[in-house]
């Protein structure tokens, strides 16, 4: 009896360990499996508004790689994101601020929350705005991080940040450590993003 019960208790547990091996190599393809699923979809969203950028950033004279670098840092290319305090879409543009004033600028209807998701629309305030910033710290040697400042920090924050001389440095001057990460992150990625976009788009130059 002893015999037998030593058995098929050693079955059980063979059965038990098989089980349990199989459920892990299971668990670890499927982790497997949804890693690459994402470094696909990731590789193929981040080019996907490339025409869009393309046209629009030609459009208000500002390089496509430095939106693309912006839509990278507050998007990540998904095109439904809501952020903590309203902002919508690819370029996190606010309904209240950004769209506002764009709608004044062109005289047309403030457009609905939901028609702000479009990449088209959204890149089209996003990339109007930005063009706005950098066009107010054209003077500035640092006038790159002053635009980027803005963008994220708000004009009045930028202000407060400005250089009293305009060939002074910004960086060190930005008192929001989250701003000054976005300001890094986002010229990090610019840099990136100009080297390669040559390599894709020949006929279409980069302009600082």
């Amino acid at each position: 009896m002893a015999r037998r019960y030593g058995s098929r208790y050693t079955r059980k547990s063979h059965t038990l360990i098989l089980i349990l091996v199989s459920a892990a190599a299971l668990l670890a393809a499927f982790a497997v499996w949804k890693v690459y699923s994402s470094i696909r979809e990731y590789q193929v969203s981040r080019d996907a508004y490339d025409g869009i950028i393309l046209e629009t950033a030609d459009r208000y004279g500002i390089d496509p790689a430095l939106v693309k670098a912006v839509i990278w840092r507050e998007s990540r290319f998904r095109p439904y994101v809501r952020g903590k305090a309203g902002e919508i879409g690819l370029m996190q543009i606010m309904p209240d601020k950004a769209v506002v004033d764009w709608a004044k600028r062109f005289r047309v209807p403030v457009p609905n929350r939901g028609a702000l998701f479009t990449p088209r629309l959204n890149i089209e305030i996003g990339t109007w705005y930005l063009g706005n910033a950098l066009r107010r710290w054209a003077a500035y040697q640092d006038r790159l991080p002053l635009a980027l400042c803005e963008y994220n920090a708000g004009i009045r924050r930028a202000n407060a940040w400005k250089p009293a001389d305009k060939n002074g440095r910004v960086r060190d001057r930005i008192t929001i450590a989250s701003t000054r990460s976005y300001v890094d992150a986002v010229l990090a990625r610019y840099e990136e993003y100009k080297k390669n976009w040559q390599k894709k788009y020949p006929l279409k130059g980069t302009r600082r």
